[in-house]
């Protein structure tokens, strides 16, 4: 018997046993760096950015100070964050930079950028060992329109462009993601987009719960209500790991690449989570290295490794082999981020 599809393809990344490997000794396996924060998609939830942000950009040389980091520190992949990554005009230099030193680069992207076949080629040539994420919410151009600025017509046709790109250069369909955050104003129209990507591209989806933070700090009628979060993880969970009998319930990974990563945000400070906006040391005032030695708890959630220490009912829950609820949303609405996820339909 295989391993199970949710410990595998759940992690995203293509290495899922090294993924698994480096959870159980409590290593770091990802440093997400949140390059930027320009994005042609404009969405009107992002928890990056707040109301007339500025069009900022993490320093070059604490980019290279963080790479160069993450090999001294064994991390194995670099998860490169937006805004949208692909708008800076060293991404390519930067990424090529990491694939020198033995990182593996994972792309966030809203995927527009990708409609230019030259970037699509290099975005796949720095991705070679791993995935690369675009988002689209939703293929209905109304819904897109209250979630984002713009266009919607265009940029949906856009981003399809962008993934018929990327794939018809060589990126293996199973090596690729779309996010959709999880509104209430998807909920309707979620399966069919779900359904849409695996059926048209062979792509799992990620869906991410909206947390109100960011441009979303106010923004509470979004919120899905809990029967459509069982509905819609429940549809998530039998299109990507139809062979399994687990379930991450609302969570967007397995907790083996939540508990596997850190972030640099775009101000320099070290997180969790790239959605938990809560710094454990800054980058400008020292060393990455010595911010995860003296915070390696915090950061990697090691309290929750042991089963018996999970919250609630999740230490009792049939599911905790692959998750332990989302901690951004137990952060910002319980206040704690070792709470138990308010938002978990399983252990109601």
């Amino acid at each position: 018997m295989g391993i199970d599809p949710v410990m595998s393809y759940g992690s995203f990344h293509p290495d899922y046993s090294e993924v698994i490997k480096y959870f159980e000794e409590c290593k770091i396996y990802t440093a997400q760096i949140e390059c930027n924060l320009s994005c042609p998609q404009g969405c009107l939830y992002c928890y990056a950015s707040s109301e007339n942000a500025p069009m900022k950009e993490l320093r070059k040389e604490d980019i290279i100070s963080i790479l160069d980091s993450a090999v001294k520190m064994e991390i194995r992949a670099i998860d490169w964050l937006g805004g949208d990554p692909l708008l800076r005009k060293d991404w390519y230099e930067l990424m090529k930079y990491a694939m020198s030193k033995g990182l593996k680069n994972n792309i966030w992207t809203s995927g527009m950028p990708l409609e230019d076949v030259e970037i699509a080629k290099k975005a796949v040539e720095v991705s070679e060992n791993g995935f690369i994420s675009v988002h689209l919410d939703s293929l209905d151009e109304v819904i897109y329109r209250k979630l984002h600025t713009g266009d919607p017509k265009k940029k949906i046709k856009t981003i399809l462009k962008g993934i018929n790109n990327v794939q018809s250069l060589g990126k293996k369909p199973e090596n690729m993601i779309n996010c959709i955050t999880f509104t209430k104003l998807v909920a309707k129209d979620a399966k069919k987009t779900i359904k849409y990507f695996f059926e048209e591209f062979g792509m799992i989806t990620c869906l991410t719960q909206m947390c109100t933070v960011g441009l979303a700090k106010d923004r509470f009628a979004w919120l899905p209500s809990t029967q459509e979060i069982k509905e819609i993880c429940e549809f998530r969970d039998k299109i990507n790991y139809p062979n399994s009998s687990l379930s991450i319930s609302s969570m967007d990974t397995n907790k083996y690449y939540c508990g596997g990563m850190i972030c640099v945000t775009i101000d320099g400070d070290v997180t969790p989570c790239s959605v938990i906006r809560k710094g454990y040391g800054n980058i400008h005032i020292s060393s990455l290295e010595k911010i995860v030695e003296k915070h390696k708890d915090e950061l990697l959630l090691t309290q929750l490794r042991d089963i018996q220490n999970l919250p609630g009912k999740c230490s009792s829950c049939e599911h905790n082999s692959v998750c332990w609820g989302c901690r951004a949303t137990a952060y910002y609405e319980k206040g704690d981020i070792l709470a138990e996820d308010p938002r978990c339909y399983v252990n109601l």
